[in-house]
């Protein structure tokens, strides 16, 4: 194997790494709440996935310009600064934005400014961040940030967290998801646009390098304008998911001809912004306090008192509700059942 094809194959593991470091660290932010404050790991994970996707992406560009990979040199010249980076990338490595969609994507990036200011936090962090804490007890010369301190400032900066601290519940299904599934949908839409740019950005690509290399991102490359901000990455779900075979299934008929009140529910008849993955779902209310609702046969439940009385999870927990949209209402029909 040549040189050129060992640093190809270099660049599709380290993609892939890209992609799986983005992915965790989604999952990481996602997990955040009242109980879980450590910002420390969704930072790390996110700020080292860009990086790599981002000088990934220069690297296959360079060479289709060039004809060669980057040297040790100019790799180092890059940096660790992911707006310098995204910059870099908006500047010299952006192409095709003559369609329409690639116009959007590459007005989005440059001028959103949660994005920007995702990314400075994120930045900041790789350069200044990591090592708050000692730098702080060695008296370093530089002005430490504290990258907690800025990511919940901008939380804030989204919906003002002061109403809901005397509310622990509302706080951990509503407030959290909501807030991280806005600051990920920006940030899907950055992966999203970088990763466009491998099939449709017009490029360079004699040895159709770019092209082979971008089935690594199609997952982010196909997602659509509504999917933004509605994946659940959390690991916790996709091991409730394996486990799902614990779970009692029960038939519909067996539920609405059960000793409880229910109701059952469509996405039609709805209304309102749906929060569940499926169309259809029966609520329940078990002596006039446990809060349930049926998904495809499994109870999950939509209160505090349920889920620590019966064992279940809640619809978030469980992978089957989109972070963000409340299932409020749902426990307020319950309760009027």
């Amino acid at each position: 194997m040549n040189a050129d094809a060992t640093k190809f194959l270099c660049l599709l593991e380290e993609l892939e790494t890209s992609r799986e470091l983005i992915k965790a660290g989604f999952g990481s932010l996602q997990e955040i709440d009242m109980g879980n404050t450590f910002y420390h790991l969704p930072h790390q994970l996110m700020a080292s996935g860009f990086e790599r996707l981002m000088k990934c992406y220069i690297s296959l560009v360079y060479e289709g310009q060039k004809g060669s990979y980057p040297d040790e040199k100019y790799m180092k010249r890059l940096g660790h600064d992911l707006k310098a980076l995204l910059n870099k990338i908006c500047a010299e490595f952006y192409g095709g934005k003559t369609r329409p969609l690639i116009q959007q994507e590459f007005d989005f990036i440059t001028t959103d400014s949660t994005l920007q200011e995702c990314i400075r936090i994120l930045s900041l962090f790789g350069k200044q961040g990591r090592y708050y804490n000692l730098d702080i007890v060695a008296g370093s010369s530089q002005s430490p940030i504290n990258p907690r301190e800025e990511w919940e400032s901008l939380e804030a900066s989204i919906e003002d967290i002061k109403p809901f601290l005397d509310d622990a519940e509302s706080l951990y299904l509503d407030y959290y998801p909501r807030i991280h599934s806005h600051l990920i949908a920006k940030m899907e839409r950055l992966t999203r646009a970088i990763a466009l740019q491998f099939t449709i950005g017009d490029h360079v690509d004699q040895n159709g390098r770019l092209r082979q290399a971008s089935g690594i991102y199609t997952e982010f490359r196909s997602l659509r304008g509504e999917e933004l901000g509605t994946i659940d990455y959390r690991r916790s779900v996709r091991i409730l998911k394996q486990e799902e075979k614990k779970l009692i299934r029960r038939s519909e008929k067996e539920i609405v001809n059960g000793e409880w009140p229910t109701r059952i529910i469509t996405k039609a008849e709805f209304g309102k912004e749906w929060p569940f993955r499926t169309d259809r779902v029966i609520v329940e209310c078990r002596n006039n306090m446990l809060c349930i609702v049926h998904i495809n046969g499994y109870a999950f439940s939509l209160n505090g008192l349920a889920q620590s009385h019966l064992g279940i999870p809640c619809p978030h927990d469980a992978g089957v509700a989109v972070l963000g949209k409340s299932v409020g209402p749902f426990i307020d029909m319950a309760f009027e059942l």
